[in-house]
């Protein structure tokens, strides 16, 4: 079997120390939480659970894939204390769902000294549109508490007169919501944010939607050689369970390869070799393995297998071309060179990727067809600007070892929950009987686009999706002006590109009306911010799944101060400019409840599903719902003791799962949803739906997998695009890793996460040293879009030249200076797209140098995120 250990995980880093010192760099406190580890082991727990305390399960349920289990301690309507997963013996086979960092954080959520408790006015603003708004303020502007019923008439009668003007396309929402469907209509926004360039209908390829779903089964990992996890973290994207999977593997002896920017926390705790490619590049590092694997075959012999590209893809050569191809060209004689006399070699790509080749040829003996291979990825790299092929040259590099449809090989994503643990889900949810509400319009436009639409009072988009993940041929559109921006369940402001603009789109509308629980980036920005209660003061439901466990959780306390259900906003909304809430709404929260239990599903012995829940008609009337009783096989008491409930699982056992089993078996008897049935590496129906957007830069691709300059990237830090010239004025290439302080923008402003984790830049410490930037200094960042702060991490397991910006800090700027204290990643970053028009959050530009300002405070000591003219009082102490 062929070896990758020289693949070393030591790059860029001296010794095991600097890897030591790099990790704790991560991390990056810089506070102290005021506790030690002697008072720690002298505490005396606050209660006797027997005696005084109840210990109830509790919502989890931020994005963050984890999907864990929660539960506190409540003693006389106060929560008291808080564990995870103990209802039963922990092993690999029947593993306890233990929560993070952050779902123990929850508490100061739901019971923050920073809660909005009761509607809230912005000063300068009243109704009637323009000068009246005092738009410039916002964000600037004095706030006062104000009653429900005056927030609701506010609102509805400013709703009502934007209607009145301008009709449906006078408002702007990006998320689907049933209160706006009835409201008023809305112009939608679309973003490929999470699963960027997968988002472009994967199923054209023959993958699953954005590529989830098919890799295998978790016990199936430890029948693999080696996992390659191409930019892959999930010990900080989805905390929890999924890196447990991963851990068991390498306890079994598979070896895992690390490709990614950062030598992350998931590939230092696995012992990952590493390859450190730089943000964005990854297409030429996949092409000049593709080259070495045909070399290689060529040579040797045994690399590639023939057989499973000749019977299961189309497009990889001249002789397995799709039936509508309409381009005479594939992506091995591409590869070779055929095409532009440019071989497609390791030493072609090193000083685009910055792989050595020697390192690609020993990546190319791994993928080979001999070996057990699971190559799984995350979606930093389809987060890049040109990452348009990405998919299917992952897919092909797959296809070309055979890495699918077998034991031991797989090749797919690794994501949130489904990070190493594929299949059907075993337990499943119940569906609310809700009413079927529709927007009356069905326009969409890209996120970035829609600020310059509003600052400009109107114009032209392409409407190719109002939907995530769902794009259709242009209806070009001629917008008016928007005069109204809802943000209901959104972090649209705070987590969209080219933030700098929107708030500027933001200044530029009569009217902003958020939902908030605090003063989020959104709320900042708003007129009228309607306070909405966390899910811990709501009547409970189940809170995300993994494939093997669904989460319950109940009601913790009533609602915070005013603070109102999602659900009865809407109804307060919709009555109050003259229509019916039940056309959104039209049963009780508690009766949802009730459906969704009832409707909760679990497999059975012979593979079908049956109900999970049994419900008394006493059960029944105790949750507050009409219903039927019925039979399932655990009781409602035992769905709330235990916070869910949990399919037991053994090796070998009935559910197992090979990704593409049936396919590979027989690919004509098992078509994928692709138009040849096959996985296509040349694919003229994606291509052609992204040419009909008719967005810039189009013309540089083709239907298969080739390397595109991107729009914005590497060659974007050299002067003319040269790489290797003269560096240009923003000399960096900059991404934004996920981590631990935050699930996106949520927990920015919880303490105790603010103690555990700072909000740093990092820094390869080869670079900061030459710039004389020390660990801590503030840092200014600087883009072509703006300017922002950090205090500096100086790592040893990050590639130079390249800047780390952590996600989802909540924008802070300077009125006089421009500049961002929070160090936002978006208001770095612009709205220049090309292609499909991904959102290219990871291979941005920029330069960095030591701030002569006064230096940032650590921002566990920043007092709470209160603005002027609220107080702890009124915002919610």
């Amino acid at each position: 079997m062929s070896s990758s250990k020289n693949l070393t995980r030591r790059a860029f880093v001296g010794t095991s120390a600097a890897v030591a010192l790099s990790a704790s760099a991560l991390m990056a406190t810089g506070c102290s939480s005021g506790t030690s580890v002697e008072a720690i082991e002298g505490h005396v727990p606050p209660v006797d659970k027997a005696k005084d305390g109840e210990w109830i399960p509790v919502a989890c349920w931020h994005n963050c894939g984890g999907r864990c289990m929660n539960k506190v301690m409540v003693k006389d309507g106060a929560v008291v204390r808080q564990k995870t997963d103990d209802t039963h013996e922990d092993s690999f086979e029947y593993p306890q769902q233990r929560g993070c960092v952050r779902g123990k954080a929850q508490q100061q959520q739901c019971f923050g000294g920073d809660r909005l408790m009761h509607p809230l006015k912005r000063k300068g603003w009243q109704p009637g549109g323009g000068a009246n708004s005092n738009g410039s303020l916002r964000g600037k502007d004095e706030w006062e508490v104000i009653s429900w019923d005056e927030a609701i008439k506010l609102a509805s009668e400013e709703i009502n007169r934007i209607s009145d003007e301008y009709g449906p396309t006078g408002f702007y929402c990006k998320s689907n919501n049933a209160t706006l469907n009835v409201l008023s209509g809305y112009v939608r926004g679309w973003d490929t944010t999470s699963h960027g360039t997968y988002t472009l209908d994967s199923t054209l390829i023959g993958l699953p939607n954005v590529d989830l779903g098919n890799g295998n089964d978790r016990f199936d990992m430890e029948n693999a050689d080696y996992v390659v996890m191409w930019s892959s973290n999930p010990m900080w994207s989805a905390a929890g369970l999924p890196i447990n999977i991963w851990l068991h593997a390498r306890e079994q002896g598979v070896k895992f390869i690390c490709v990614d920017p950062l030598y992350n926390s998931s590939a230092q705790m696995l012992d990952a070799d590493w390859l450190p490619v730089r943000a964005g590049t990854d297409m030429a590092l996949m092409l000049a393995t593709a080259y070495e694997m045909l070399r290689l075959d060529e040579k040797e012999g045994d690399v590639v297998d023939w057989d499973f590209l000749n019977r299961c893809t189309v497009g990889f050569d001249a002789e397995h071309m799709p039936a509508d191809a309409t381009l005479d060209e594939n992506l091995k004689d591409y590869v070779l060179g055929a095409y532009d006399g440019v071989p497609k070699t390791p030493e072609w790509a090193e000083p685009i990727c910055g792989i050595p080749p020697e390192k690609v040829t020993e990546l190319a003996r791994v993928l080979g067809k001999g070996n057990k291979v699971m190559l799984l990825h995350n979606y930093g790299m389809a987060r890049c600007n040109g990452a348009e092929m990405i998919p299917q040259m992952f897919m092909a590099l797959g296809a070309m070892g055979g890495h699918m449809g077998k034991s031991g090989h797989a090749t797919a994503g690794a994501y949130h929950s489904a990070a190493g643990n594929n299949g059907p889900t075993l337990v499943k949810a119940g569906a609310a009987k809700m009413p079927k509400t529709a927007d009356s319009i069905t326009t969409g436009v890209r996120q970035p686009q829609i600020y310059k639409i509003i600052i400009e009072g109107g114009g032209h988009t392409q409407d190719v999706s109002n939907a995530y993940a769902s794009f259709h041929k242009p209806n070009p559109t001629e917008l008016g002006p928007i005069k109204c921006i809802y943000h209901m369940s959104d972090a649209t402001l705070q987590t969209s590109l080219s933030q700098k603009e929107g708030i500027e789109a933001h200044r530029a509308v009569d009217f902003v009306l958020t939902l908030a629980q605090f003063m989020t980036t959104n709320a900042r920005y708003s007129d009228i911010v309607l306070p909405v209660t966390t899910e811990w003061e709501r009547c409970g439901g189940f809170s995300g799944s993994n494939r093997e466990y669904l989460q319950f959780f109940t009601k913790v306390t009533d609602p915070i101060g005013e603070a109102k259900t999602d659900q009865e906003i809407g109804r307060l909304l919709i009555a109050g400019v003259g229509k019916d809430p039940d056309l959104a709404y039209n049963t009780s929260e508690e009766q949802q409840l009730y459906e969704k239990i009832a409707g909760a599903q679990v497999i059975q012995d012979d593979g079908t599903y049956g109900k999970l829940v049994t419900l008394t008609a006493d059960d029944i009337e105790k949750l507050g719902a009409k219903g039927e009783p019925q039979q399932g096989v655990i009781t409602l008491q035992e769905l709330i003791d235990n916070g869910g409930h949990q399919v037991e699982r053994s090796k070998g056992d009935r559910f197992g799962y090979i990704g593409y089993k049936e396919f590979v078996a027989d690919p004509e008897a098992h078509p994928l949803k692709s138009a040849s049935g096959k996985l296509e590496i040349y694919c003229q129906a994606r291509y052609d739906l992204m040419m009909s957007f008719e967005f810039p830069y189009r013309e540089h691709y083709k239907p298969y997998p080739t390397y595109v300059v991107p729009v914005t990237g590497y060659e974007s830090t050299f002067k003319g695009g040269k790489i290797g010239g003269e560096k240009a004025e923003f000399p960096f290439l900059m991404f934004n890793p996920h981590y631990l302080r935050r699930s996106h923008s949520v927990f920015d402003n919880c303490p105790w996460l603010r103690e555990a984790w700072a909000s740093p830049v990092f820094l390869a410490r080869s670079d900061a040293e030459g710039l004389g930037i020390a660990d801590g200094d503030t840092v200014l960042i600087s883009s072509p879009y703006g300017q922002g702060l950090r205090k500096a991490a100086l790592l040893d397991v990050m590639i130079p030249g390249l800047v780390g910006v952590p996600h989802g800090a909540w924008v802070d700027v300077d009125e006089e200076t421009g500049i961002d204290r929070a160090g936002s990643d978006n208001y770095l970053i612009g709205s220049e797209f090309g292609g499909m028009g991904v959102s290219g959050y990871n291979n941005q530009i920029c330069n960095i140098e030591k701030y002569t300002g006064k230096p940032l405070e650590d921002d566990c000591d920043l007092p709470p995120r209160l603005f002027p003219g609220v107080t702890a009082e009124n915002a919610g102490k």
